[in-house]
């Protein structure tokens, strides 16, 4: 059989997989499938639109921090510097420009600078 990462053979990947596939698409049907069964109070509706703000931020704050096993914030890490040029860039322009000046930028500061 063959063995992947960390002494995990496929046999053992698969099922894992599969289950963690079952359990989220459990979790997440039975949240969608109870939401038109009730009303949700105001306050709890708020609270949710708060989620993807705060969820987000802490993704891409670790992928743009770490550094290895470590957190790096300064101008030797490139990421840094594409997240801000991605900041400055958002300040006037839409998401397409954004997202390529980071991309641009990222490939710069990675290959050229730093």
């Amino acid at each position: 059989m063959t063995e992947l990462h960390h002494g995990i053979n496929l046999h053992t990947f698969v099922l894992i997989t599969l289950a963690m596939v079952v359990a989220t698409f459990v979790v997440r049907f039975s949240v969608i499938g109870m939401a038109g069964s009730f009303t949700m109070p105001e306050r709890f509706k708020k609270t949710l639109r708060f989620v993807p703000v705060t969820v987000l931020p802490a993704i891409i704050a670790i992928e743009v921090l770490g550094v290895g096993s470590h957190m790096e914030f300064n101008i030797h890490n490139p990421k840094v510097l594409a997240a801000i040029v991605c900041t400055l860039v958002s300040l006037r322009f839409g998401l397409i420009w954004v997202v390529l000046s980071g991309v641009a930028s990222l490939v710069f500061f990675q290959y050229c600078f730093c």
